[in-house]
């Protein structure tokens, strides 16, 4: 008979995908960057800084001021803003029960390097159960302005 002479099976030498060529390696540093900064951008976007909510809210209760709105109705809206802004650096176990002077020296107390005048504590602990308000508006949006922009820093998330 015919016999012919076989080899043996023959294996590759190594591997086709490993190791990766450098280009691989650079899309891997490119997807996982991607990533994390997807993830960055997320959490940053549910935990906002309040301080700038808090700005934000304010820009919003001075343009319906601006646009018409009575003054009784901007009081009450500003002292709504200062009071959840109190809470949410506080805590509301503490805090959601006070009023009056409690609650304006802790207003002064969160951020102490601006306070309210005497006047802009009278309208916000009393104003918004008046009658009628007829004040200086503008000023109370400056000061609560000031004193929002004097909030401490590195405190005061609040998740979306």
């Amino acid at each position: 008979m015919n016999e012919l002479e076989l080899k043996d099976i023959h294996l590759p030498d190594s591997s086709l995908w490993w190791p990766l060529a450098p280009g691989w390696w650079l899309l891997l540093v490119l997807l996982a960057l991607v990533l994390l900064g997807l993830l960055w951008i997320n959490w940053r976007r549910h935990h906002l800084p309040l301080a700038r909510l808090s700005m934000d809210e304010l820009d919003r209760i001075r343009r319906a001021h601006v646009g018409g709105q009575q003054q009784h109705a901007t009081v009450n809206a500003v002292a709504g803003l200062l009071r959840r802004t109190l809470i949410s650096y506080r805590g509301r176990v503490q805090h959601a029960a006070t009023t009056g002077e409690d609650w304006l020296a802790e207003l002064d107390r969160l951020a102490p390097r601006h306070g309210f005048s005497d006047e802009h504590k009278q309208l916000l602990s009393r104003g918004r159960y008046w009658a009628e308000v007829d004040c200086d508006v503008d000023g109370l949006l400056q000061a609560c302005e000031g004193w929002i922009r004097n909030l401490p820093r590195g405190q005061g998330h609040v998740s979306a």
